[in-house]
């Protein structure tokens, strides 16, 4: 008898606890993607049904169907939490999955398939691809029937496209298929970067309803953790473009530092923002984090998330007004700021003034930007301006400490545009970085952080091709005369001169998409990014 009513007030305490853990379609949710472990570590990943009874997440989305291969069987990867396949084809077959996602839905979980992924190879060659594709979804994981559905009997609540490659053909039609399939109540979500328009899912969700995007904020130059830090430019999308005016944008975050080649943002930090995005922005739905193991293992992360998000509902009153402060100093290299908003203004003179060659600073080795293309230094207590190099202009790092001379793709470049941030670290009008656009592939250069002597930039590269990477990727491009690149985060570097070549591993032998990080050091002045227009992919 004891051991039954012990089970009997476990059952009755773990209901109560996940009554709240529950998606909402009116209050803010915290969504967490599952299955590929990318903490890495042999337990570092725990079971779907294991999330979804923490009582810290509203839905779980599985990661990812990779291989679409259309008129076919699809194939799947869901790394070590599941291994089987259906003989001789790529799909999984994964009962005990299927055992969970029925335990997720018994507790008001949603369990959402993601669709693409970085590693990969898929496509859709027209909206006839798209219908049929629709129907091979609905026969494998909805209400459809197939001798090879990879979780028996059980039918998932929804499916986020995460198209981080390829073209956008047929993915609208794709998801009007699905809808059309799956009925009323089927959750249909998308994953662009957050550089606005997204290259791929840009015009895609323009063109049809979808219920929420989980907006990448990492891996870009408008990362949570920046001073251009664009959700103001995606909540304006969600009530004026977005075809279903109460789709919901999610901030979504790296689970830890590890998660991202840049991006990452500390829960003192992410509990500074996400009570200004409740209350600011109708559109703001909630939480997404890449991933579950990433989250898990970085202490009390996931529950201080799932309380912050909770207590932060959100009542879209007015915009939170723009003020300005004193800058902060530079932090040191390869380190995020944890507390505190990105450089706003000089250190004297009124909000949003430009400083001007020989006026007191008093910060030494401090950058901000000025107006016409220039930035000034604070050297022995007197502001120096120099004009960046020819048709670059001045643009903030990632980590919003510091500034370095690039190639603007929008924005202006002047004092009240670069120096009067909001309340939400957000630069208003500020230049952001040229993005590359090859024939076959689109780049970002994002310099993340830079001080007198190194810096760190990421490149972030996707296929605009249906054809994936191969298994190496050569990056060239020319480096100014003053910086010297040290190391890349997967592979090898080669530097003769200005001439600068990567070999960078792919990790996923075949991909759609590629981050690579950069460090290295500056001989001399300030920090110029190496032209978009150099930049080589082989």
């Amino acid at each position: 008898m004891l051991l039954r009513f012990i089970g009997i007030t476990a059952a009755t305490l773990l209901s109560s606890i996940c009554v709240e853990a529950a998606y909402s379609t009116s209050k803010p949710n915290v969504f967490y993607y599952w299955g590929q472990n990318s903490a890495g570590g042999g337990s570092t990943q725990s079971s779907l049904s294991y999330y979804c009874q923490s009582g810290q997440a509203d839905a779980v989305i599985l990661s990812f169907l990779n291989v679409f291969n259309v008129g076919g069987l699809p194939g799947m990867n869901l790394a070590g939490a599941c291994q089987t396949t259906f003989p001789g084809l790529q799909l999984l077959s994964c009962p005990s999955v299927g055992d969970d996602i029925r335990t997720c839905q018994g507790l008001g979980v949603k369990v959402i398939l993601s669709l693409g992924g970085a590693a990969g190879a898929y496509s859709l060659s027209g909206d006839s691809d798209a219908a049929m594709f629709a129907t091979t979804l609905w026969n494998l994981f909805g209400g459809g029937g197939s001798s090879t559905r990879p979780f028996g009997d059980t039918v998932i609540d929804g499916i986020d496209l995460d198209i981080e490659g390829g073209p956008s053909t047929g993915y609208a039609a794709l998801v009007t298929a699905a809808k059309a399939k799956f009925g009323s109540g089927f959750i249909v979500g998308a994953a662009p970067q957050c550089p606005f328009p997204d290259v791929i899912l840009g015009s895609v969700i323009n063109a049809v309803a979808f219920d929420y995007v989980n907006v990448q904020f990492y891996n870009n130059y408008c990362s949570a953790a920046s001073g251009s830090f664009n959700f103001a430019t995606w909540a304006n999308w969600a009530s004026s473009t977005s075809p279903n005016k109460n789709v919901k944008v999610m901030l979504t975050l790296p689970g830890s530092s590890t998660a991202a080649g840049s991006g990452y943002i500390p829960m003192s930090t992410i509990s500074t923002i996400v009570p200004q995005l409740a209350s600011q922005y109708s559109s703001y739905g909630g939480v997404s984090i890449w991933d579950a193991s990433q989250a898990w293992n970085n202490g009390n992360f996931a529950s201080s998330l799932y309380s912050l998000v909770k207590g932060n509902s959100g009542t879209g009153s007015p915009p939170i007004t723009t003020t300005t402060s004193n800058p902060a100093t530079t932090t040191s290299y390869g380190t995020t700021p944890t507390t505190g908003l990105p450089p706003p203004g000089p250190p004297s003179g009124s909000p949003g003034s430009c400083v001007s060659n020989g006026q007191t600073c008093s910060s030494q080795g401090q950058f901000v930007c000025t107006s016409g293309g220039a930035y000034a230094v604070c050297d022995h207590s007197v502001w120096s301006v120099t004009s960046c190099p020819s048709n670059t202009v001045c643009i903030a790092t990632a980590d919003g400490t510091s500034i370095y001379c690039g190639y603007a793709s929008s924005g202006s470049n002047t004092c009240s545009a670069i120096l009067a941030v909001s309340r939400l670290r957000q630069i208003l009008g500020g230049a952001v970085p040229q993005a590359y656009k090859g024939s076959q592939v689109g780049a970002q250069l994002t310099v993340v952080s830079s001080t007198a002597d190194e810096f760190e930039a990421v490149i972030n590269a996707r296929r605009t091709v249906a054809s994936p990477f191969s298994n190496q990727v050569t990056i060239e491009f020319t480096a100014p005369a003053n910086v010297k690149i040290s190391s890349v985060s997967q592979g090898t570097v080669r530097q003769v001169g200005t001439s600068v070549r990567i070999q960078a591993n792919n990790t996923y032998n075949t991909s759609m998409a590629i981050v690579v990080g950069i460090k290295g050091t500056i001989n001399s002045g300030i920090f110029v990014a190496p032209n978009p227009a150099s930049l080589r992919f082989k």
